[in-house]
C-alpha cells in the first residue's frame, strides 16, 4: 500500500511521498489503536486517504475552501461521475449566459495565457452552476490539478509566466508539462479520479473549519501545520490564494491586493499558523481542543520553532505519553536544502484512553 495512486501534483508539503513511513510509525511502531481519524490541516489529502485506505472513519478538515473540495472528492465521495468528454463541454459558452471574465480581466500576463485565462473563465463558471455535487467536485478537482501542473513551481506566490514561456532548460519545472492543454491534462486527472475513489464502508467527511476552531474530534487527530524556515516562509495562502479565489470566482474583483504584483487574492485569508512568533501558543490552543485523543503532530527538524520546543511543549500535557521519531530525510519538491531536511514525528499516546481501555 505504500505505493499510492494518488495526483503526482508537488503540493507544497505534501506528504505523498512519505505517509506509508507515517503511519507504519503511528501503528506499528507506537502500536496506537485507533477507528477514526481527523486530519487537521487536510491540504492535498494524503494522509486521509492512506487512513481511509486503511479501512478508519476519517475526518477531513482544512481552512481553505479548494482544498476541501480535493478532501471531499477524494475521501467524502467514493465516485467519480464525470467523464472526460463531459468535462471539455465544459469549456464551451452556454447560449443565453452572460459570462464574466474576471480571470481574463485582472490576470493578464500574471500567470497563465490569454487563452487560458478565457478557457478557466468560461469553465469555472459552467461547474460552479452544476448542480450535481459528485460532478461538481471532480470537475474543480481536475481544474485545480491542471492549474497547479502549468505553473512553475506549482504555486501562484508571484507574477512569473515569463518564466514558463522562457524556459529554456534549467532544474525547476518541465516546459512539455506547463504547455499541456487543459484538455490533455483533464483526461489524466478524469482517470486518476476513476482509479482513486472508492468505498471504504465507513462514514468519511471532509470540512472546512480553520484549525482553532474545528469542533470535529476522533480518536487520532493528525496535525501537519505550516512550517516557517528562518531565511524566512511564504504563507500557505499566498501559495495557492488563486484557487480559492476560483472557488469563490464572483467575488474576485472585491478581494484583490493591487499593491502586489501577482494580484493576490485575499479571500480566506487567516494568520491562524502562519506566524512564527505566535506557533506555539496556536499549537497549545489547538491541543487543549484535543485532549480526549491520541495526537499525532508531523514536523520538520529545522523548522520554527525548534524540535525540543514542540517537545517541551507537547511533554507540558501530563495526559500524553510522548515519543519522537526520526523519519530521515524527505525531499521537499524545489527545495534546496534536501540533504539537512528531515521528518520528525511526535506521537502523543493519550494515557487517559488507555485507562479507559484497560477498566473495560
Amino acid at each position: 500500500m505504500s505505493d499510492l495512486i494518488l495526483p503526482q501534483t508537488r503540493y507544497y508539503g505534501s506528504k505523498r511521498k512519505i505517509v506509508d513511513r507515517i503511519w507504519n510509525t503511528i501503528t506499528n511502531e507506537a502500536n496506537l489503536e485507533f477507528d477514526s481519524v481527523l486530519d487537521l490541516f487536510g491540504g492535498s489529502a494524503s494522509f486521509s486517504y492512506y487512513a481511509k485506505l486503511n479501512n478508519k472513519q476519517v475526518l477531513y478538515n482544512d481552512i481553505f475552501q479548494f482544498n476541501t473540495i480535493i478532501g471531499r472528492k477524494l475521501i467524502e465521495q467514493n465516485t467519480n461521475e464525470l467523464t472526460h468528454q463531459d468535462a471539455v463541454k465544459l469549456f464551451n459558452r452556454v447560449p443565453g449566459v452572460n459570462y464574466l471574465n474576471h480571470i481574463t480581466e485582472y490576470y493578464n500576463n500574471i500567470y497563465f495565457t490569454s487563452e487560458e485565462n478565457s478557457q478557466i473563465d468560461v469553465y469555472i463558471q459552467n461547474v460552479l452552476a452544476l448542480e450535481n455535487e459528485n460532478i461538481r467536485c471532480s470537475a474543480l478537482y481536475i481544474l485545480f490539478q491542471s492549474c497547479l501542473m502549468k505553473r512553475p513551481y506549482n504555486i501562484f506566490h508571484r507574477k512569473n509566466l515569463n518564466m514558463r514561456l522562457n524556459y529554456t532548460t534549467g532544474n525547476f519545472g518541465n516546459k512539455q508539462t506547463w504547455e499541456r492543454s487543459f484538455e490533455e491534462l483533464f483526461e489524466r486527472f478524469i482517470n486518476e479520479l476513476d482509479q482513486v475513489c472508492f468505498d471504504n464502508g465507513k462514514v468519511n467527511s471532509a470540512h472546512n473549519y480553520s484549525a482553532l476552531n474545528c469542533p470535529l474530534n476522533a480518536d487520532l487527530v493528525y496535525i501537519d501545520p505550516p512550517y516557517f524556515k528562518k531565511e524566512g516562509s511564504t504563507s500557505y495562502h499566498s501559495k495557492y490564494h488563486f484557487l480559492e479565489g476560483l472557488v469563490n470566482y464572483y467575488d474576485i474583483p472585491n478581494n484583490i491586493n493591487f499593491n502586489k504584483k501577482n494580484r493576490a487574492i485575499t479571500i480566506n485569508e487567516s494568520k491562524e499558523f502562519e506566524d512564527k512568533n505566535n506557533f506555539l501558543n496556536d499549537l497549545r490552543a489547538l491541543i487543549n481542543n484535543h485532549l480526549d485523543s491520541h495526537v499525532v503532530i508531523s514536523y520538520r527538524n529545522n523548522g520554527i520553532p525548534s524540535i525540543k520546543a514542540i517537545g517541551e511543549l507537547l511533554r507540558s500535557f501530563n495526559i500524553f505519553d510522548v515519543s519522537e521519531h526520526n523519519l530521515g530525510n524527505y525531499n521537499y519538491a524545489l527545495n534546496k536544502n534536501n540533504k539537512i531536511n528531515e521528518e520528525i514525528l511526535f506521537v502523543c499516546r493519550n494515557m487517559k484512553i488507555n485507562l479507559t481501555q484497560m477498566s473495560v
